[in-house]
């Protein structure tokens, strides 16, 4: 009888050499902050307390366009009251993130628009600063309290062409689906990795690769099933539109902000 091998009864120690996966986590933790955004305003149902979307986007065009239009610094105070008074209302998290995206935005307009300030245009570049950060807080805040799909029916009624619909409607359905997918493969990537991985960015090509395989097969799906259900490329708003006292206090201020902008620009 052949006695064991000294090398079948030596303990197998596979120890691998540790790598840095800070760059997978980082996307990983990117992709679940925005699934985590598109999973909670897909589904949300319109309640009692909620506005009407038309109404937030009728007041987010004018707001916008006045606060462009405006050259007094007198109705950039009171618009960044109105601000301050809407946020008021708002969660303590929603509130961080309308801050810190206007922020970041004003930043970098700050940024681009320094040369100006050497010129002796110091006021201009403040008040171009002043407008961008309103306009994005306001948009910030729109976008983060409604519903995507209703914003969808809300530009149906205000006559918006029916091929920008479906492209801004399927754009936003299919980040989420798609950022699932990516998501997938990344926690796939991050189990499978042992040891030292030297060649992450062929790792990431061949995610990047497989994701859009993976877009086109689920277009070509969608043109099949919008053929078979006699699609026309028509969209119809769903729903009756319900004007609540909410919706009424929206437009109430709208207008009183329409009377400042003139009574401002009058002096």
């Amino acid at each position: 009888m052949k006695a064991m091998p000294g090398w079948l009864l030596q303990d197998a120690r596979y120890q691998p050499r540790q790598d840095k996966d800070a760059f997978v986590d980082r996307s990983i933790l990117r992709f679940l902050s925005v699934l985590s955004k598109g999973r909670a305003r897909s589904g949300r149902i319109q309640g009692h307390g909620h506005t009407e979307p038309l109404v937030k986007v009728l007041s987010i065009i004018v707001v916008a366009l006045l606060v462009s239009l405006t050259r007094s610094p007198a109705f950039l105070v009171l618009t960044a009251t109105g601000l301050l008074v809407s946020l008021a209302f708002q969660e303590a998290r929603l509130i961080a993130r309308v801050l810190k995206t206007s922020l970041a935005v004003a930043v970098f307009t700050v940024l681009i628009l320094l040369p100006s300030v050497f010129w002796g245009r110091g006021s201009a570049a403040v008040m171009i600063t002043v407008k961008v950060f309103l306009s994005v807080a306001f948009v910030k805040l729109v976008s983060a309290t409604a519903d995507w799909a209703s914003i969808s029916g809300a530009f149906k009624r205000l006559g918006a062409p029916d091929l920008f619909i479906l492209v801004f409607d399927i754009a936003l359905k299919y980040i989420t689906l798609l950022g699932e997918f990516a998501l997938s493969m990344l926690y796939a990537l991050k189990l499978r990795s042992v040891g030292r991985n030297t060649g992450k960015t062929a790792s990431l090509g061949g995610i990047a690769g497989t994701l859009f395989l993976k877009s086109k097969e689920m277009a070509e799906d969608m043109y099949g099933a919008m053929e078979c259900r006699g699609f026309t490329g028509e969209y119809r708003a769903a729903g009756r539109l319900r004007l609540r006292w909410r919706d009424g206090m929206v437009c109430g201020a709208t207008g009183l902000l329409i009377a400042l902008f003139f009574l401002t620009r009058a002096r």
